[in-house]
Parts: structure tokens; sequence; C-alpha cells
């Protein structure tokens, strides 16, 4: 039993490693592992950034799956990671600076593609109409969603009701959406 005390701190130098800003870790978000980019070394851990643009400080990283962890034969451990609360703050005004950079670029979220493919067109278009685009110009490959539509019409609407006057959607008929900008 004395050897898994031994076991935990290497565990723990593991995980200490030292990051730099803009390296790729892992972390755990509740029961997922999450894929982030280092800001930079926080009070008690690191500051990162997730995918979806959220700030979070967390207590431990990872390093990618296949990576240093896994050659020396030990699975790295991480803990939860707890928001950081001037971050969620600032989140939204640093979204909607940066909605309209979500211009033309693979893989996109499906409200993202639709939204790019609303701001090129010229007339409003209906939810298949903007998922065709969407499909066609290679800016969202489809899922394993059987109802997409249905996914992005709850969205535009949600988006619309939440955001107000700066969502990036406006509703030009039944059924019919448009850019707002």
């Amino acid at each position: 039993m004395g050897n898994s005390g031994e076991i935990e701190q290497e565990r723990n130098d593991a995980m200490s490693k030292e990051y730099k800003a803009g390296d790729r870790a892992f972390t755990k978000v509740g029961r997922n592992l999450v894929e982030v980019r280092v800001k930079g070394k926080a009070e008690n851990g690191w500051t990162v950034v997730t995918r979806s643009g959220k700030t979070l400080n967390v207590k431990n990283l990872e390093v990618p799956p296949g990576a240093a962890a896994a050659s020396e034969g030990k699975p790295a451990k991480a803990t939860d990671a707890k928001p950081a609360k001037a971050a969620k703050a600032a989140a939204p005004k640093a979204k909607a600076a940066t909605a309209g950079k979500d211009a033309p670029r693979k893989g996109l979220s499906l409200l993202s593609a639709a939204a790019a493919v609303l701001e090129q067109s010229d007339e409003p278009l209906s939810v298949k109409a903007i998922i065709a685009k969407a499909k066609e110009s290679g800016l969202w490959t489809p899922g394993s969603g059987k109802t997409p539509e249905q996914t992005l019409y709850s969205a535009i609407i949600r988006e619309m009701r939440d955001k107000g006057e700066t969502a990036r959607f406006r509703k030009e008929g039944r059924g019919l959406f448009a850019s707002a900008r």
C-alpha cells in the first residue's frame, strides 16, 4: 500500500507539466473530457479557453490522448473545472465581437453555418434551403441527427428570443429567415 502514494505523486507530477500560452490540453468538465487552449497560468492552475469560446480556470490539465501520459503507461486524471466568474461576465461580449468573424470556414456549427449562409444570401431562405447551401459550400457537415431542419429552426428562434437586437437572424415571413446584419 505504500506504493499508492508514490504512484499518485508521479501522476500529479505528470499533470503539473508546465504549459505555455497556446498549448493544447484536455481537462475534465463534468463527466466530459474537453479540449482546451491554455491562455496562461492562474492562481491555482491554468486559465484556458474551450472550443466554444468559454474561459475557465482549471486546477489540472491533461496532455492530449496518446501523447506523454500514454507513453508513460499511466492514465492521467483531471479534476472538475470551475468557470471563472469574471470570464463568465466577459464571455457574451467577446462572443458578440467575434460573431461577424464566423464567415466562411470549415467545421462550423449548424447555427454559425446558417448565419454565414444568410450573410451571403440576398434573399430570405427557409431552413431547408439554408442547410442545403451550408452542405454544398462545405461550411457544415451533417452529423447523425435525423431532423437538422427542426434543430436549426429551433436554434434560430431561440437565438432571436434570447439575444433580441443582437441576434444574427431576423424572421422575414413564415419559415423564412434573413441575416440581421
